[in-house]
């Protein structure tokens, strides 16, 4: 993707087949960042170097699916709470891990004042409550789990970008990857739909 001057939004997604959405103008960009943290980290270096460049700021909207087993299918979420979900985050590794928050703004917080209740989790794999790692992470509690949202949150912290995010649950941890590629079709378009309006009342 190659950003021009006029832009003022660029929505991140994992995935292009995520969300079914035209763009109306050359104001608004969508960017495919990959599946995972480090594909994400290193599409948003690159879209930084863009940003830079050009000396635009826009606003970076990150919009996709998530797993999540307090909530059904098709339940929309507007994550502020973003944490690891597979890294270790006890004794001494605490000393590199961030706790972060924030919708547009995103700042780090003490872990006392993080709510995981209310926390995006990433993980470099599709959560499975079945499986041997979900009963490491259980306790937690989180609202919901993604592969990508901590490290733009983190990366965005950093360079002091403005970040807001919709998400959209497509599983609720209990089936595979094939199980979310077949429900594609069916949120999609209703993501759409609510990131046209969303950027409206940001746009306002």
């Amino acid at each position: 993707m190659t950003l021009n001057k006029n832009i003022k939004t660029v929505i991140l997604v994992a995935n292009k087949n995520e969300l079914a959405f035209d763009t109306a103008d050359d104001s608004i960009a969508v960017y495919e960042i990959g599946v995972g943290k480090v594909n994400a980290a290193i599409a948003l270096s690159k879209l930084y170097q863009q940003i830079q460049a050009l000396e635009i700021k826009p606003i970076l909207l990150n919009v996709g699916t998530v797993g999540s087993i307090k909530y059904p299918i098709e339940h929309v979420l507007y994550p502020t709470y973003f944490a690891q979900g597979d890294a270790y985050t006890e004794g001494f590794f605490l000393e590199n891990t961030k706790f972060l928050v924030g919708n547009g703004k995103i700042e780090s917080v003490e872990l006392e004042d993080f709510d995981y209740n209310k926390a995006l989790l990433t993980s470099d794999r599709f959560i499975n409550t079945t499986t041997a790692f979900y009963q490491d992470i259980k306790d937690l509690n989180a609202e919901a789990f993604d592969m990508e949202a901590y490290a733009l949150a983190d990366f965005c912290y950093q360079h002091q970008l403005p970040l807001y995010m919709i998400k959209i649950v497509s599983d609720n941890c209990d089936g595979t990857v094939k199980d979310w590629e077949n429900i594609l079709n069916r949120i999609s378009g209703k993501l759409g739909n609510i990131v046209s309006n969303y950027l409206k009342e940001l746009q306002a």
